[in-house]
């Protein structure tokens, strides 16, 4: 999926795969990233994620990439939050609190933009690329992340031609593949979610 396809879906507000809550996994797991107080966190392609503002109430910086501008702006309209905005090399940032969003393209991210962030959580960004595009996103991922870090990762796995992507299924074999060489995978939660309506089923990593 191109940069055109999201912004594409986001001016036509075809955005289903926003959760108007927390994520459930999330909540669930966050304890298992043993993060420290004030220790920050990186969510990729994050949208208009309430996870961003979740995360900041655990005393946590917060730091988001997002492309669609759309994105961007209805999250701090909806959160009520005003934002300061710079632009970067790469990035438009735009600044709220411990809130950054930075508005430009993932696989430009560097060490600089993330300082001291060691900490990722994917909800929903692996799971909306393509297989050529999955292998680019964690080794760029690989790169970014220093030894040590920790990353919270949801996927959904299902027989791909019962349903048009995205979310694309990821399996098992394919998380340890892409992640095995550099991360440490544990399995945290494997839930069968099947039913006449949605034959997916969720999974939760952390890596480290």
């Amino acid at each position: 999926m191109e940069a055109d396809h999201w912004h594409q879906r986001w001016q036509e507000g075809r955005i289903g795969f926003h959760q108007g809550k927390p994520n459930i996994w999330l909540l669930k797991f966050y304890s298992e990233l043993e993060l420290t107080p004030g220790e920050p966190l990186l969510l990729p392609l994050c949208g208009k994620s309430v996870d961003l503002v979740w995360l900041a109430e655990q005393g946590h910086p917060v730091i988001g990439v997002e492309l669609s501008d759309i994105a961007i702006r209805d999250f701090f309209k909806e959160q009520q939050l005003s934002a300061s905005e710079h632009s970067q090399t790469h990035f438009k940032q735009w600044q709220s609190g411990p809130l950054t969003l930075l508005e430009g393209d993932f696989f430009d991210l560097s060490h600089q933009d993330l300082g001291n962030c060691r900490v990722l959580f994917d909800r929903a960004a692996l799971v909306a690329l393509p297989a050529e595009m999955r292998q680019r996103y964690a080794a760029h991922t690989a790169r970014l992340l220093t030894a040590g870090s920790r990353i919270l990762l949801v996927t959904t796995d299902y027989p791909q031609h019962e349903k048009s992507p995205p979310p694309f299924a990821v399996s098992d074999e394919e998380v340890r593949a892409l992640y095995g060489e550099h991360f440490t995978i544990e399995l945290l939660h494997s839930e069968n979610l099947s039913n006449g309506q949605d034959p997916l089923s969720k999974r939760g990593y952390l890596s480290g």
